[in-house]
């Protein structure tokens, strides 16, 4: 059900099959640029999880209120709805390498200005939203460039593992950021905090530097922003179609908490910001470990079961947190919220990437990202405002049901979706043979 790329040039293309083909969890690391992008992905990861500790913790102290950091969270990603159309558009007509490197030195240039205020005493909350706005910005184009170049540095047979790896440094920085991070807050206090952060997004655009320049396949003349011809080419392909909306389903429900974690682990929990902390940090870990299990175990022959675990546990781990009263038990439920959820979006990322051309990978990449991040954000922003008004506690144990439930029913009435548990259903096939899904 895959439809394979054509081939490109790039690192890959110089390595033999029997190189392409080793079972080693790092076996993408050959590749130079990729691992330099990796790098890159890991500061800018870790900055990113960085500032929702550091901002949802002022939110909180500032206004007592989780709707205002649901607020705060949805504005550093939810500039998707207007920038996609353009970022993928952009990374599909020029240089990649270089809107990385510019996008995180805006970030790194915001979050100083939060270190600025912060060290200053300026509490304006009106401020606080406009600069979480101009991150969200940078943050959308830094999404779109780092899952666009991925596939133009290993070869296609290598794309799942690379994406795995890639998503370990992505979701894994929800571990690596808090852990360094909350030290210096609870030591040093929110300014040391947001030029800690400022500093890893210096550090990201500088490791882009070498990957080279990265072209995509559009055309600088083209007119438009392709949406419409990124919508048509991923409905063609059944099995990418129905991984958009799987996935879309799996951010509106299972992963638009993070609104409502600060007062779930203050009310609920009764702990304070260095739990939180650490919440997130037993999050992340598991995203890694998640990660790097299916980078390991990547066949088409084990798929499937990853497949199931990340769709069950997705929904079955969050309500068990969501229904726990206990610090210890939080942060083991934390820890399998973040494997399934990490392993679901890494594989379902994995098929929209090798379904399409590189020619469209930006504009499909930002339809994506359109699909799955908007709704992500506004029933987040939601959510925490229900925070306010009811627990998050049954908040957060409906919302894993719902997704359970969502997801059965999606599977009696899609073949795609129910193709996805057989090994047949993870096995590369022409793109030709593709059809629109059900």
């Amino acid at each position: 059900m895959l439809p394979g790329l054509s081939a490109h040039e790039g690192d890959g293309a110089r390595h033999s099959c029997g190189e392409r083909q080793s079972n080693i969890v790092l076996r993408s690391f050959r590749y130079p640029r990729y691992r330099w992008l990796w790098f890159s992905n890991v500061a800018a990861s870790a900055g990113r999880w960085t500032l929702v500790l550091i901002l949802s913790v002022q939110l909180l102290q500032m206004t007592h209120s989780s709707f205002w950091v649901g607020i705060g969270l949805f504005l550093t990603q939810g500039p998707v709805i207007v920038l996609a159309p353009f970022s993928g558009a952009l990374a599909d007509r020029m240089d990649r390498r270089t809107m990385n490197v510019v996008s995180n030195l805006i970030s790194a240039a915001v979050t100083g200005l939060f270190a600025v205020l912060t060290w200053a005493h300026a509490d304006f909350l009106a401020v606080w939203m406009v600069l979480a706005l101009l991150y969200g910005l940078s943050f959308v184009a830094q999404m779109t460039v780092r899952a666009t170049l991925t596939p133009s540095l290993v070869p296609r047979d290598e794309l799942l593992n690379a994406t795995s790896l890639t998503q370990v440094s992505i979701q894994g920085a929800q571990f690596l950021g808090p852990l360094l991070a909350t030290p210096i807050l609870a030591a040093r206090g929110a300014a040391a905090a947001w030029a800690f952060c400022s500093l890893l997004y210096l550090g990201s655009a500088a490791l882009s530097l070498p990957i080279g320049e990265v072209h995509g396949g559009g055309r600088r003349q083209d007119t438009g922003f392709g949406l419409v011809v990124a919508y048509r080419h991923l409905r063609s392909r059944g099995a990418a179609w129905v991984a958009v909306w799987a996935v879309t389903l799996h951010c509106t429900l299972t992963m638009s908490y993070l609104g409502m974690l600060p007062m779930f682990v203050e009310a609920d929990l009764n702990a304070g910001t260095a739990i939180y902390g650490a919440l997130l940090t037993s999050i992340g870990l598991g995203a890694v470990i998640g990660s790097l299990l299916l980078a390991q175990f990547a066949s088409p022959r084990n798929q499937p079961f990853w497949f199931v675990y990340a769709l069950v546990f997705s929904g079955v781990a969050l309500s068990l947190l969501g229904a726990t009263t206990s610090v210890t038990n939080a942060l083991i439920f934390g820890f399998l919220v973040g494997s399934s959820q990490a392993m679901f979006m890494t594989m379902t990322l994995a098929i929209i990437q090798s379904s399409v051309a590189d020619e469209f990978r930006g504009r499909a990449t930002s339809f994506y990202q359109m699909i799955t991040l908007t709704p992500m954000a506004l029933v987040g922003w939601g959510m925490g405002g229900l925070a306010d008004v009811s627990e998050p506690r049954p908040l957060m144990i409906t919302l894993g049901i719902a997704f359970i439930i969502v997801m059965a029913i999606y599977a009696v009435s899609s073949s795609w979706l129910r193709g996805l548990l057989r090994p047949s259903g993870w096995v590369a096939v022409p793109a030709s043979v593709e059809s629109p899904a059900i």
